[in-house]
């Protein structure tokens, strides 16, 4: 999937991509209104945009894309604004989502998620590719080197649930509401899943780069 970062903040806009291109997204960064106007007009499957560029709106971009282009392709703004009929004017026009700066770049990611899955369907997330690892979602399949590896159902979510949120430190609750999500808290020692994440590590070996923090925290690396 394609995404355009329109955003004049350099450092920002850096970022949003490092984590994007992390989470399996290709991006371009367009750091102005002018870069925009001289930029090759690529069809990308979403469009981030800041409202107030420095040298120019980013409500024209928006108008342009909509009207001339007449491009449906979902569009989130970001601004820093906090209007309350702003917001509720740009999203009655013609942006799909509203993201208040300062904002997290997690929140953002999972926003597009949402975006993308109403307007692609779940068939974008078909396959995730990680080191030499790659996991089909229709087929609930993990491949390491084209070989197919055997895990249990509880550590294919486990490996799943990991995969959707590389370079985010995951807490043991997290993890429990998500992958063991039919226990309570209490019923889900810590050993049982140290247990898991020795299993899922020694199938996988070093390509699941996987860290333990302190025994709470988890953390997946590429």
């Amino acid at each position: 999937m394609y995404i355009t970062i329109i955003e004049d903040e350099k450092i920002l806009s850096a970022n949003i991509a490092k984590k994007l291109n992390k989470s399996w997204f290709n991006t371009c960064i367009i750091n102005s209104y002018q870069e925009f106007v001289n930029a090759n007009q690529d069809k990308p499957d979403l469009y981030i945009i800041d409202i107030s560029l420095i040298d120019g709106s980013g409500f024209d971009i928006i108008k342009y894309i909509r009207k001339e282009r007449k491009l449906k392709t979902p569009i989130i703004i970001t601004s820093w604004f906090d209007n309350t009929e702003k917001k509720i004017y740009w999203l009655d026009l013609w942006a799909d989502d509203y993201l208040q700066k300062p904002y997290s770049i997690e929140e953002l990611i999972a926003r597009i998620r949402a975006l993308l899955r109403r307007s692609f369907g779940s068939h974008v997330w078909s396959e995730i590719n990680y080191n030499n690892i790659s996991y089909n979602l229709s087929e609930k399949l993990i491949r390491k080197n084209w070989t197919i590896i055997e895990l249990t159902w509880r550590e294919l979510q486990f490996v799943e649930y990991m995969l959707f949120n590389i370079w985010k430190i995951i807490t043991k609750s997290e993890i429990i509401n998500s992958v063991w999500w039919s226990y309570d808290e209490l019923s889900v020692s810590d050993n049982t899943i140290n247990v898991t994440t020795s299993k899922v590590r020694k199938k996988l070996w070093d390509n699941f780069k996987l860290k333990t923090l302190i025994n709470r925290w988890y953390l997946l690396e590429e």
